[in-house]
Parts: structure tokens; C-alpha cells; sequence
């Protein structure tokens, strides 16, 4: 059963989801409250299992690494998916794994730096669960695009990241600022400053540094949208024809649906990738609809997928 939020409190979410650093006054401006309210508000929404943490999102792309997913469908017991659970979590270069019911049973999110270090991961994969397998899927994220459309319906705000574009190493500093980031990014600039061994000044240019060479995306607020009423799916989008004027037709189609939360672009068996958040499954089979009706000469077939669950990483797997 989903809670009961304010108005005020959509607007604290939408804007901590993405902005998570951003001051109690701000929100408070937004919402024609008190910073009092607002304190209390997002106290109420942490212990409501609503808000379950901040952290800040990484590019790693900017960093270096190519980001690869794995899809698996699985013949697998309750015992062996948590030792598959437990296999992965150890495993430095996985970000994240998403469990669903639909096309696919497990998604792995990867990231490595080289071709060989993903072949390396994929081999002790298969040398450990191959034979829980049934069948597999491989692909290359190309890029993507976040939409802040959601939870109350004023501004429309977009996020790239995962373009090929890696930027100079970052140094020892910048690697425990992310971290500190990434465990809770609304703590403030004195507690940072110490754990690095800087100034509040030093450290403050170096996290405008990391945000505006992109190595930062956005400090984002861990929501459980399942206590709003919503699931999670995925979209598989494979074409039977394609250009960039349909690409961008595509997008601007997505973008103008509020439960769209992102678009990947994919190199592999199937063009797009796009996430939505849904509260009734008519809604998505609308879209389903008018995506059939609107782009009949383009798609060849979608599949889909709904989340059951989905973990993601600590940022030092990679940032070790």
C-alpha cells in the first residue's frame, strides 16, 4: 500500500532525488514552508523507509571504464540466486544487479576498463554458475539520459552521462571525496573537509571540479518508490529501421512521458533501453500502444521487464 505524502513533500523528493546537496532554504523557498518544516518533513520521509540514504551519482565512463550489462535467464534454486547474489557483491568491477520477472531474470551492471577485464569477469562467472544458465545477453551502454519528470509536474529536468569522453586521472583526495559523497552526500563541508585532510575551501573547489568535469552527474536521494506506489520496468526497444531523426523522435516521445525515467542507448541486440516508473499497468500498455501506433515502421519488437529488486554497489568497488 503506497503512503500518503503532501504536495510538499513530492517537491521535496523530486528535487532531493537529483539535487540532494541542496539547502534546506531552497526547499524551503519551493515549498512555502519553514526550514523547520522542511527539516522535520525530511526526517518524517527517512523514517517512513521513503528516503533510505543520499549519495552522489559517478560517471565512471569519465573515469575510464566502459560500462557492459549481462542479462541472464536462470534454471536457478532460492539457494543458488543468493550465492549468485553473494558471487556478485564480491566481485570489484559489478555496479549493480537488477532481479525482475519479464524477458530476463537477472541484469548485471559492469564496468571495466578493458575488453579483457570483462572477459575475465564473464569466465569466472560462467566457471562458477554456467549451469544455472539458460540463456544469456551481452551489451555495451553507449550513453544515457535521466529525466526529472515524476513527482509533480512543473519543471522538466534532463541529466547525460556515460558519454566516451574520460577525463586526466583523479588523485587519492578526489577518490575518498567520492566516497564520502557517494556514503551521504548532505553532510556537510566540515565533515568532508576532515575526512580528506583539507581546507572547507580546498574541498569545496574540488567537488565543483568533479561536478563540472561531469565525474559527478548529480547527488542523488535513494527513494523507495515502491512506498509510492510504483514498480519499476524496463523497456527493450530492437528497430528494423533506424536513423538519427527517428533516434531523436524516440526521445522526444519518452521525453514527454512522465513515468519515463531514462533512456539508454545500446550497442548490442537491441537499440534503446528506457525505465519507467508505473502505478498502474494500463498505463504502460497505453504506451506500449501508442509507441506501436506512432513508430509501426521502426520497431521490430519490444520486450519488457518489471523489477523485483535492485542492488547497487558501494563506489569504492571501483574507485579502489
Amino acid at each position: 500500500m503506497s503512503i500518503k505524502l503532501t504536495k510538499a513533500d513530492y517537491v521535496i523528493l523530486k528535487n532531493l532525488a537529483y539535487n540532494s546537496r541542496m539547502f534546506d532554504v531552497e526547499l524551503a523557498r519551493k515549498c512555502n514552508l519553514s526550514k523547520d518544516s522542511i527539516r522535520y518533513r525530511i526526517a518524517r520521509l527517512e523514517k517512513l523507509g521513503i528516503i533510505n540514504g543520499y549519495g552522489a551519482f559517478i560517471d565512471y565512463v569519465r573515469l575510464g571504464y566502459k560500462s557492459f550489462k549481462l542479462y541472464l535467464r536462470l534454471n536457478a534454486t532460492f539457494d543458488q540466486r543468493e550465492n549468485l547474489r553473494d558471487f556478485l557483491k564480491k566481485e570489484k568491477n559489478v555496479f549493480a544487479i537488477f532481479e525482475s520477472n519479464g524477458e530476463w531474470d537477472i541484469g548485471i551492471a559492469v564496468f571495466v576498463k578493458t575488453r579483457v577485464e570483462y572477459y575475465d569477469f564473464e569466465e569466472k562467472l560462467l566457471s562458477n554458475i554456467g549451469s544455472m544458465i539458460n540463456s544469456k545477453m551481452f551489451c555495451l551502454m553507449l550513453d544515457a539520459v535521466v529525466f526529472n519528470n515524476l513527482l509533480i509536474d512543473d519543471t522538466k529536468e534532463e541529466y547525460h552521462f556515460w558519454q566516451d569522453v574520460p577525463i586526466d586521472g583523479i588523485d587519492e583526495k578526489d577518490r575518498v571525496l567520492l566516497n564520502a559523497l557517494h556514503e551521504d552526500s548532505r553532510q556537510n563541508l566540515v565533515n568532508l573537509a576532515k575526512k580528506i585532510g583539507l581546507s572547507i575551501d580546498a574541498t569545496s573547489k574540488r567537488m565543483k571540479k568533479l561536478v563540472s568535469n561531469k565525474v559527478i552527474s548529480f547527488y542523488t536521494a535513494d527513494i523507495d518508490y515502491n512506498k509510492l506506489g510504483f514498480q519499476k520496468y524496463k523497456l527493450f526497444v530492437s528497430v528494423k529501421s533506424y536513423s538519427k531523426e527517428i533516434e531523436m523522435k524516440l526521445f522526444e516521445f519518452f521525453r514527454q512521458k512522465r513515468s519515463v525515467t531514462n533512456v539508454i542507448r545500446i550497442i548490442g541486440p537491441w537499440k534503446l533501453e528506457v525505465e519507467f516508473l508505473i502505478k498502474e499497468h494500463n498505463e504502460f500498455e497505453i504506451i506500449l500502444s501508442e509507441m506501436q501506433e506512432q513508430f509501426s515502421d521502426v520497431i521490430q519488437k519490444l520486450d519488457f521487464s518489471i523489477f523485483k529488486n535492485e542492488i547497487r554497489f558501494p563506489s569504492e568497488k571501483l574507485l579502489i
